[in-house]
């Protein structure tokens, strides 16, 4: 027998009744959408609708495409290899990405490659707008230079940045131009539309940016005939297999008296290929 005084005990019935009472509150507390967890993280990762546009950029760019770069692609392993004490030295790895865009976007105006850029209204301020990602493609070399303009070189490593280990901006470096020639340059020759860099700053993930930059570059290479090569890290190899490209092979990054290892994927869309699946889709289809 319990020691609790008889007058203070509860009834069967009535606990049960405050048992319910309890259940339902819960309920009504959980359906009105209240979660701390998924609150937090819808902040970064709300798939609402957007007014996005995309533009070419501009010299105006530069400060915005900076602070995407830094922002967006640590959560990329291939970026956290080459920098690893980017956070040890933030002044220099500011000054360097600041200086590596610029030579980028001289690169652009020299009709080398084009750097095209999406937009979209402020979170905090829907009457205003601000670059959200960018994407950084090698121009095929169809198009007549500038004469006015003098080719430029293309942007530099920089190894005397503190916020990288040289010896592996120099093997990521090495790898990759030869894959591009014993892989892409053997598939489809020296005309590429090859994607160079795609980020997205992370306030506006799965908005639908990337997308729309990727089939700005695919819609173009279509038009051009030629393929579109890239080398594909852990963030959006997804979307890129969603949007056709195909897995070719996988690179491997090692610089020299390191176990470290990393790999990145050998990917590339083909038009002549992607209509030829589209052409076998109709004839598959009796309704069509």
């Amino acid at each position: 027998m319990s020691d609790f005084p008889a007058r203070f005990r509860l009834s069967h019935s009535v606990r049960i009744v405050l048992f319910l009472i309890i259940l339902y509150n819960l309920w009504s507390l959980i359906s009105s959408g209240f979660s701390p967890i998924l609150e937090k993280d819808s902040d970064h990762h709300d798939s609402g609708k957007m007014d996005i546009s995309i533009r070419p950029a501009s010299a105006n760019d530069l400060e915005a495409i900076v602070n995407i770069v830094i922002k967006a692609f640590p959560y990329d392993e291939q970026f956290a290899y080459r920098y690893p004490y980017r956070e040890q030295y933030p002044e220099d790895h500011y000054k360097y990405t600041e200086l590596y865009y610029s030579e980028y976007l001289n690169t652009t105006f020299a009709g080398q490659n084009t750097i095209m850029v999406a937009e979209a209204p402020d979170l905090e301020d829907s009457t205003k707008t601000q670059v959200i990602a960018l994407s950084i493609w090698d121009n095929p070399g169809n198009r007549e230079p500038n004469p006015d303009i003098p080719a430029v070189a293309p942007p530099k490593n920089h190894p005397e940045r503190k916020d990288c280990n040289p010896a592996r901006l120099k093997a990521f470096s090495e790898a990759t131009m030869k894959a591009r020639k014993d892989i892409f340059v053997a598939m489809f020759g020296e005309r590429q539309l090859s994607l160079r860099q795609m980020a997205t700053f992370p306030d506006y993930w799965r908005r639908g940016a990337a997308s729309m930059l990727l089939k700005w570059g695919m819609e173009r290479a279509r038009k051009e005939n030629v393929a579109v090569p890239m080398f594909a890290g852990n963030m959006g190899k997804l979307l890129y297999l969603k949007l056709g490209f195909k897995e070719l092979e996988r690179v491997q990054i090692q610089a020299p008296n390191e176990t470290e290892v990393i790999y990145v994927t050998a990917m590339a869309w083909d038009p002549k290929e992607a209509e030829t699946a589209d052409l076998r889709s109709v004839d598959s289809n009796p309704d069509n």
